[in-house]
């Protein structure tokens, strides 16, 4: 049997599902409901993908080494209900008590442990499907062995998907990134530029060091939006990019699926 590994974005899944039940005004229901749908979406994935290995990823509370280096990071975004919040040491039980490992830990943010289990895994040859919605785990599908599923979408994602999406490769998208900016985390790109003019700049050049080193190339009016923005492009592609060599601590043969 191919070996697969299944790495669940957490309180991505959770969150848009308990989203879906606003309507229930009961709070403790709501929280059981989101908790069951949530066990029923994981069984349609496991039905799906087959894994030989599972694992769902939570963000640790507090803050991480992005918010230490850049404390507006995430500010603004809506913060999860209190109740729900509460709850999700609840939600890890119930996904242990079906035979599927949790993993969670203190100073990482869940994008860093996903990305570091999936890397690890596909250089081992084992298929790794991420399931997110969230945009930043497409810098990992230059490996072939990794992939991204949405589960609300019903749509995978590749490195052919790449380009056709944001017009540049896999490898490039920190880059990309950093230039625009990712105002879902509050990360600021350079004022001004935006998508159309960040691709037309990366068809020659295509990291944030040989843009700068050849600014002279480019426009008055870019080079003008360059001026003074080194230092921040520097620190944007530093914060949208994921860590892959994190020291997780946990061996691939405890993440084995063992349906009941």
């Amino acid at each position: 049997m191919e070996k697969r590994l299944l790495i669940i974005d957490g309180l991505n899944l959770i969150r848009r599902l308990y989203a879906a039940l606003e309507s229930e005004q009961d709070i403790t229901r709501r929280i059981e409901r989101t908790q069951s749908v949530s066990i029923d979406a994981l069984m349609k994935l496991i039905k799906q993908i087959i894994p030989s290995h599972i694992v769902v990823v939570f963000d640790a509370s507090g803050q991480t080494w992005r918010h230490k280096i850049f404390p507006e990071y995430k500010l603004g975004r809506v913060p999860m209900d209190d109740a729900l919040l509460d709850a999700l040491p609840d939600f890890a039980k119930v996904f242990r008590y079906n035979r599927i490992p949790c993993l969670r830990l203190a100073g990482w943010e869940a994008d860093d442990l996903i990305a570091t289990l999936a890397v690890k895994a596909a250089n081992q040859g084992v298929k790794s499907y991420i399931v997110s919605t969230d945009k930043g785990f497409t810098q990992l599908l230059d490996n072939e062995n990794i992939l991204q599923y949405d589960y609300f979408a019903k749509l995978g994602y590749d490195k052919v998907w790449i380009p056709a999406k944001y017009g540049v490769q896999a490898t490039q998208l920190t880059d990309y990134w950093a230039l625009v900016g990712d105002t879902t985390n509050r990360i600021p790109g350079v004022k001004g530029i935006g998508p159309k003019t960040a691709l037309s700049m990366m068809e020659t050049h295509s990291t944030i060091e040989s843009i700068y080193q050849h600014s002279d190339t480019f426009s008055e009016r870019i080079q003008g939006m360059l001026a003074g923005n080194y230092e921040q492009c520097l620190l944007s592609r530093q914060l949208v990019s994921l860590k892959v060599d994190v020291e997780i601590g946990v061996r691939l043969s405890q993440l084995a699926y063992q349906p009941v």
